[in-house]
């Protein structure tokens, strides 16, 4: 089981944390309000989920970036970390979800595994975002503004592609032999 952590500049994100939590239940058993966790709380899962607001222009909620300092004292080495961000398309089009970035880049950085990728950026409708490789976003990208009629189909599909990777670790750490099937068919 692991945690998802959220920070909310307007209250979005507690709605977006819970869907996630329901799409993801075998994997999700607690929602924490980063403003009230500490580094040893993202420390002590192997599987999290971090996401919340964009605020401005890309920027961490005010919660996130009163705990961004504590991110440094937590070792993401052998986690999988999935993200999400809520944003606004129409009026901060430019950065669209852009905050997801900042997360991808630090936990990478303290030696996590991101996993889960979000909806092609066809899919939406906004001009630009740090938080696509490749045309795809880096996790789930919810526009709860102007497109919440399509948050649950993109909660879906984003939650099947982390849950994808979170069986193919669980078959892999439980049986030894699916490491050479598993790494032999990525290969391909």
């Amino acid at each position: 089981m692991g945690k998802l952590f959220y920070g909310t500049q307007s209250g979005m994100s507690v709605s977006v944390a819970e869907m996630i939590q329901i799409a993801l239940p075998e994997w999700v058993d607690e929602i924490v309000d980063i403003g009230l966790a500490q580094a040893r709380d993202l420390q002590n899962e192997d599987f999290l989920v971090l996401g919340g607001g964009t605020f401005g222009a890309g920027e961490l909620t005010t919660d996130w970036d009163r705990f961004w300092p504590q991110m440094d004292e937590v070792d993401f080495t052998d986690k999988k970390v999935a993200l999400f961000a809520v944003g606004d398309a129409w009026a901060y089009g430019d950065t669209f979800c852009s905050v997801m970035r900042l997360f991808y880049k630090k936990v990478r950085e303290r030696g996590g595994e991101i996993i889960g990728h979000g909806d092609p950026a066809e899919s939406y409708k906004f001009r630009s975002s740090a938080s696509v490789i490749n045309g795809v976003f880096i996790g789930a990208a919810i526009d709860e503004m102007n497109q919440s009629h399509l948050t649950y189909g993109r909660i879906a599909r984003w939650a099947s592609s982390v849950r994808e990777q979170l069986e193919c670790t669980a078959v892999e750490s439980t049986n030894p032999d699916s490491v050479v099937i598993i790494s032999s068919l990525s290969a391909v």
